[in-house]
């Protein structure tokens, strides 16, 4: 694939996702590829963070959460990659549940998808922040509402579905029901930080 398919890619990703969808599908790119792909998206995601935290560092005291992730790029590019990883598997999973026949191999490769589309935000949002630091916020945001459509989209070509709003409506079900799980195993193990009485 050439440098103007990919920019053709990701202009009929905005144009027609469904189609960007079904054209990434058909490239029938090996396993290894797309595991390729989504170790380069992650590794490049989190060095994209990195440098916005060198850049724009917060005061001491204020960084926490996600934000000291953010000055640690390797563990940043694993966590990552374990919840591409996780959305593919639910993505592929909850659909098929639903009368889907999509592959997980295929979910894969639209969910890095999403995170290279999310990438040129990303790195268009860090040279905002040069110029014009309050559009930036603003993009912050839009990516966001990017990555919710893209998801319903690329997920209704996946498993050829057709209504848009059921797709999204599982979607929301999914990451609640996901989010439950998580803090409950986080709760176990201790990973919650206790709350002063």
């Amino acid at each position: 694939m050439t440098f103007d398919d990919l920019k053709s890619l990701v202009g009929l990703t905005f144009r027609h996702p469904e189609g960007a969808a079904r054209t990434l599908m058909a490239l029938n790119l090996p396993l290894s590829a797309r595991w390729m792909a989504l170790l380069l998206a992650v590794s490049v995601s989190a060095l994209l963070a990195w440098t916005s935290a060198q850049m724009f560092p917060l005061p001491e005291g204020e960084a926490g959460g996600v934000l000291v992730l953010t000055t640690q790029p390797l563990a940043m590019a694993g966590i990552q990659m374990a919840a591409i990883v996780l959305a593919a598997g639910l993505m592929a999973g909850v659909g098929r549940m639903f009368g889907g026949e999509g592959r997980f191999e295929d979910a894969l490769l639209l969910t890095v998808w999403i995170e290279v589309v999310l990438l040129l935000v990303q790195l268009v949002q860090l040279l905002l922040s040069l110029i014009l630091p309050g559009l930036a916020g603003l993009l912050g945001i839009l990516a966001i509402a990017v990555f919710l459509w893209l998801t319903v989209q690329f997920t209704k070509a996946l498993h050829d579905f057709r209504s848009g709003p059921k797709v999204m409506l599982g979607l929301f079900a999914t990451a609640l029901a996901v989010g439950f799980v998580l803090s409950f195993l986080a709760a176990a193990f201790g990973l919650l930080p206790e709350v002063p009485q």
